[in-house]
């Protein structure tokens, strides 16, 4: 009884110290805020509307989605990871060849309440094994310039990737992260559909590995799903298969056919076409294809 009145008093003093020290100006004033009520309009909109994350309708689309690390190295990245994926309702994390523990100490420390997302995680040797059973496998970087060179890949922005993803009915996307010191490998991005890149400030550019992941799992679960169909492997590489024969029979004609095959192959991956679309141009192909066959007969 004695140390609650003692404490009580000696908080009272603190109190009446800094009430003083407030008086001659060398503490600012403390600032009270009281919270108003919320109004009637604003109760019957929280009712009816639910909640912020009912708004985004995690569900159906973030299934679609599998989370892809390439040769991780913290298990602090990793832990992070885990956390932004459960925060935008994301759960298929893959891991390619990890260089740490997935549930070590601090990947579970800093995974929060998502240490089931880490436990569920598969570990693969190979991009092509972390991609299995997707119809697009999207790679991620901050390096623009080397890639077009080597790859003849224009990266598009992650919004412009989000949007072309409000469509996206069937199918999963493999999204790919690289290492946290080099990123992805030239071999690793040749092999994804297309690259996707977030906008950031010439003088630091690169992103830690958690928050391009953050920032990306934000994007793809802020966009509504339109419901068409997009096409597949088979009618994607039918499409390019006919336009390939199209351009060899211009090849003496044109100076890099080869240059053009993989420009068309990457608009194409780039593209996000839907399975009507593709018929409708795969059509015009052919059609084009059979007409130059019986003029050289």
């Amino acid at each position: 009884m004695k140390r609650k009145r003692s404490a009580k008093k000696g908080r009272a003093e603190q109190l009446k110290s800094r009430a003083s020290l407030e008086k001659d100006g060398i503490l600012p004033p403390r600032i009270r805020v009281q919270r108003a009520a919320p109004s009637v309009s604003q109760t019957a909109s929280a009712s009816s509307s639910g909640s912020m994350s009912d708004a985004f309708s995690f569900g159906k689309r973030t299934s679609r989605f599998r989370i892809v690390l390439v040769e991780p190295e913290y298990e602090l990245n990793l832990g992070s990871v885990a956390r932004a994926m459960k925060n935008f309702g994301f759960s298929e994390l893959v891991l390619v060849r990890p260089k740490c523990n997935p549930l070590g100490f601090d990947a579970i420390k800093y995974s929060k309440h998502a240490r089931d997302v880490l436990e569920m995680a598969k570990t693969v040797k190979t991009l092509a094994a972390a991609s299995k059973g997707c119809k697009f496998t999207v790679g991620t970087s901050g390096i623009l310039y080397r890639h077009w060179h080597e790859t003849f890949r224009t990266p598009i922005s992650l919004r412009q990737f989000a949007e072309k993803m409000k469509g996206e009915k069937e199918g999963g996307v493999a999204l790919v992260f690289g290492n946290e010191g080099v990123g992805l490998s030239e071999k690793d991005i040749s092999a994804c559909d297309f690259l996707v890149t977030i906008p950031t400030s010439k003088e630091y550019p690169i992103l830690n590995l958690s928050h391009a992941v953050a920032v990306a799992l934000y994007e793809l679960s802020s966009f509504p799903l339109l419901g068409f169909t997009p096409a597949g492997e088979m009618e994607k590489e039918a499409l390019i298969k006919s336009f390939s024969l199209i351009v060899g029979h211009y090849s003496s004609e044109l100076r890099n056919a080869k240059k053009v095959n993989v420009a068309f192959r990457r608009m194409v991956g780039k593209s996000m076409l839907t399975d009507k679309e593709c018929a409708a141009i795969l059509g015009v192909l052919r059609r084009a294809e059979k007409d130059l066959q019986k003029k050289r007969g």
